[in-house]
This record gives structure tokens, sequence and C-alpha cells, in this order.
């Protein structure tokens, strides 16, 4: 194996003019649904500022909801999202696509009065697996209300943006514990005063949504587009070779069984809306993210230094952890090199990660990515550290799913900026 470019005059510093704490991070169309671990609007807006130009074109490899998307158009630039989460580009469709508030009222306001008339029937509740388990019946049968009613809008892109709102309910309204990603059925005790108004809590959403969507409608550059593919980022999907002037990204921070449970928190959402023709599918998408599926090996042919003697401490504790940490970069490494592939010559890319815990060990994920970047052809500009002051993410969590076994997660995130220079 070839030896790994060192790190020689790059040193992860801080700076925490990048913490924006305090700041409001749902204007515009950020707030129209929560998603785990969202990337706040005022790093990718600077990153997106500082690393192109007005009418560039702005990648977001692991887009998730749509933030840098979104900060792209409404400072003059196009872009291109993928996600593997078909929920994810979903939402990205939507909170890049202006609609006027005139419009959305409109709409509304017929979807009020088709509500006050709809009876539902069997066929209009979905079927899949534990729904009587994760839903009261009353909030099953106003769901489907709802559902039923938002299906008579005829036009799609507003009809999605009504869907929206009701995929915040459905989370909003289940038996499951909000502030959770997993997906945490409240205690007994608990469930019986768990009492939710699936009506109201769209309605308020909804309304809040509108706002939000006006905003965006007003502000953003109409000269600009987006486009959103749902597929795995190390493959082409189309893209061109150099054709990219920027990605701006932020990857998960590990495979989603033991980080952020991407695939748990979208579940329920994604079986109501009826995004997996077969909604078992639903249940795996956890399995088809980043590290999903375990390494055979520990990664002798990933080119990080750092990475080979983080690995070997793991593996001395627990091979399988080790493994699994292994499936993760291997996986991470071959998005990477997708991305030097479509990224113009002296262009830049810029990541935005977190230092995991694995094992009460700290995998330094910055160090590593700027390794297996600088054996791909990047160049490590810079890594700054900043605080994360309120980033949606669990401050702990469990590393094994054994009841009870806790660990921190991050509390600090490095921005690694690459060049791609060869």
């Amino acid at each position: 194996m070839r030896e790994t470019t060192t790190m020689e005059g790059i040193n992860p510093r801080a700076d925490y003019s990048w913490d924006y704490k305090g700041e409001k991070t749902k204007s515009y169309t950020h707030g129209l649904h929560t998603y785990p671990a969202m990337f706040i609007p005022q790093v990718a807006r600077r990153l997106i500022e500082n690393y192109s130009h007005k009418g560039d074109m702005v990648c977001d490899i692991f887009c998730g909801s749509g933030t840098a998307l979104v900060e792209s158009r409404l400072i003059g630039r196009n872009s291109i999202g993928i996600d593997l989460n078909p929920l994810a580009t979903f939402l990205a469709r939507v909170k890049t696509s202006e609609l006027e508030e005139s419009v959305l009222l409109k709409n509304y306001s017929k979807l009020l009065d088709h509500l006050a008339e709809i009876k539902i029937i069997k066929s209009d509740i979905p079927d899949f697996f534990n729904l009587d388990f994760w839903f009261k019946k009353d909030v099953i049968a106003d769901l489907a209300r709802l559902k039923k009613a938002i299906d008579k809008v005829k036009d799609k892109k507003v009809r999605d943006f009504f869907l929206v709102s009701f995929s915040e309910t459905v989370r909003l309204s289940s038996n499951s514990k909000r502030g959770e990603f997993k997906l945490v059925r409240y205690a007994t005790k608990n469930l019986e005063m768990h009492t939710p108004k699936a009506i109201d809590i769209f309605k308020k959403k909804t309304e809040s949504n509108i706002k939000g969507m006006s905003s965006f409608y007003n502000d953003v550059d109409k000269n600009t587009q987006t486009k959103i593919i749902y597929g795995d980022s190390s493959k082409e999907h189309g893209i061109k070779s150099s054709s990219v002037d920027c990605i701006i990204t932020s990857p998960p921070y590990g495979d989603s069984r033991t980080t952020v449970a991407y695939g748990q928190f979208s579940r329920l959402s994604s079986q109501w809306l009826g995004i997996y023709e077969n909604p078992a599918n639903a249940n795996s998408l956890d399995n088809d993210l980043l590290g999903g599926k375990p390494a055979k090996d520990f990664g002798e042919d990933l080119e990080s230094k750092t990475l080979h003697k983080i690995i070997s401490i793991i593996a001395a504790k627990d091979e399988k952890r080790a493994r699994d940490v292994v499936s993760f970069y291997n996986d991470l490494n071959e998005c990477l090199k997708n991305a030097y592939r479509i990224l113009k010559p002296q262009k830049y890319f810029c990541l935005v990660v977190g230092n995991r815990l694995v094992k009460q060990v700290r995998i330094p994920t910055d160090i590593i990515i700027a390794e297996l970047g600088e054996a791909l052809g990047f160049t490590c500009e810079n890594i700054f550290i900043r605080n994360i002051p309120g980033k949606r993410m669990p401050i702990k969590t469990s590393p094994t799913n054994v009841k009870g076994a806790l660990e921190e997660t991050m509390i600090k995130e490095s921005i690694v900026v690459l060049k791609k220079t060869r």
C-alpha cells in the first residue's frame, strides 16, 4: 500500500466565529421540517460565499433536507443535491421550489374545506407493520383524513408542500418520544397522557411553513435552479467529470445504527407518505447508508495512517466494532473519489464533520478525511473547529444498542477545506 500523504502544516484550529450561537436557523424554508443533525444555514452560506461565485454550480453530496441547496439559491448559485434517504430528497425538493403565498393560502383554504367533508374507509388507512403500536386510533383516523384531503390538491408542487407539513405531523403525533431520532415509544404510563391532536398540529405547522415559504419566494434568485438526485453519492448519476465549481457538504458522523439513525427517524413519515413501493423497505434504510454493511477486513487499503492507528486501538477492544468503523470509511472514501471526479480543478470541497467516540476512542474524522483526500489528489487548505451550540442531534448515544450503555457524541465539529490541485 502506498504511503499516506502527511498533514504537515495543517493543524485543526478553533475558530468560534463559525459557532453562530443564538442565531436564527429556521428562516426561509429551513424550518419546514425537522431533520437529524441539520447543517445550520449560516455555516452553509459562509462556505458557499467564501469558496464559490455567483452563477457557479454548488453540489452537496450528502444533502439531507437541503440546507446548502436553499442557501445556494438565495445567494445566486445553481446546485445539485444527492442523498440516499428518499424522505430527505423529498424534503430538499420542496424546500428549494419557490411557491407564492397567495397560491398556498388559496389551496390551504380549499384543503380545510375538503377535510371537513371527508369520511375515511378501510383502504384509506396505510397497511404497514406495527401501525397501531406507533399511533393511537384517533390519530390514525385524523392522519388518514388529512392525507386524503391533501391528495385532492391538483398542483403537485403545492400538494408536496402540504405533504411536508403532513410528514412533520406524523412525527409529532406518533407514540415515539419527541427529541429522539431513533424510534423510542413512550412508556405505558406516559402514553396515557400523550393525546396529540393531529389536525391541530397540521394546521399550526402548515401556517408556519407558508410564512417561511413566502420569505423564500420573495428572496430566492429565480434565475437559479436546483437538481435533486436520490441515490448513492459514490455513483456518477450523470454528473460530468470536472463540472462542479464547489462541493459543500456535511456527511454522516458514522454508521446510522450507532450514531444518528436517519432511517429510523424517517420511517413512519415515509410509510405514511407512501415513499416506498414496498413499505418494508423503510426498515432497511440504515443498512443502506454509509457503513451499513460490516467490512471484511481492517481497511488496509485506505490511505490514512491516522485511521490505521485508530482501528488498531478499537480492534484490540472489539474487532466487530472496528470493522463497523472501517465499513463507514470505506464507503466515505468511495464518495470522496467521486467528489474528486466531478469537481473542477483548483476548486474547493468543504466538509463539516464530527469526530465521534467508538469504544471510548475519539476518531479524528477531520484528519482522516484530509489524509484520504490528499491521497486522491486534494490538498488540505484548512481545518476549522467550531462548537455545536444547537444542532439537532443526541448528546449521548447508545454505541452498542445495549440498554444503559451510553457515550457522549460530538459537542464540536470541524470544517475541512480541501482543494483539487491535480
